[in-house]
């Protein structure tokens, strides 16, 4: 009898020392179903992913550099045709970016010197100076903007000209003369063509 309760002591051990492993499997599941449904039945849904679309700023920059490239392709176009020689023009400009603004700011400058002398005699000077600049902002309207000192015209890269008349040599010199001082562009960066001939 002894025999068979030893048999028996060892079997509940057993059971004893298996159960704590499933009773936690068993609380770790109702967890998950708890916790897991909940997220499921959750009508927040989840965060947008980002647009691509460009932002009003920059399309707010295009129209900008668009309008430029336009007024300055209109302005050409309409003196050159006054030039002797030159009929029918069509120009195209290209910009580089859109204008520039230049902010007013307060710098602030320090500067330390130092003079070491070591044991033999030896001076040193050490100079040491820093500047600081921050953009001077004004308030109005319950906002606050910098100051804009200037506004600098977009830099032109390039500007093609095509034009009734460009086959002559002094013709065409003329054009290119004429854009490069309008638009303050190298000489090298305009091209001009003649224009084919409506028949």
């Amino acid at each position: 009898m002894k025999g068979g309760r030893k048999g028996e002591k060892g079997g509940m051990d057993t059971w004893k020392n298996a159960r704590t492993p499933i009773i936690l499997a068993v609380a770790l599941l109702i967890l998950y179903l708890l916790f897991g449904f909940t997220r499921a039945r959750d009508p927040t849904p989840p965060p947008a992913a980002p647009e691509t679309e460009p932002s009003a700023a920059a399309e707010s920059a295009d129209r900008a550099m668009q309008a430029y490239e336009r007024h300055y392709e209109t302005m050409l176009e309409g003196v050159l045709e006054q030039v002797p020689g030159v009929g029918n023009v069509i120009v195209m400009v290209n910009l580089d970016a859109t204008e520039a603004r230049v902010y007013e700011k307060n710098t602030r400058t320090s500067r330390q010197e130092t003079v070491e002398t070591d044991a033999q005699g030896g001076k040193r000077t050490i100079d040491d100076q820093s500047i600081e600049e921050e953009v001077v902002r004004v308030s109005g309207n319950g906002k606050e903007a910098p100051v804009v000192i200037k506004t600098l015209k977009p830099q032109v890269r390039g500007v093609v000209v095509v034009a009734e008349g460009a086959e002559n040599a002094t013709i065409r010199g003329w054009i290119t003369d004429i854009v490069s001082r309008s638009l303050d562009v190298p000489p090298h960066r305009v091209a001009v063509v003649p224009k084919k001939h409506d028949r």
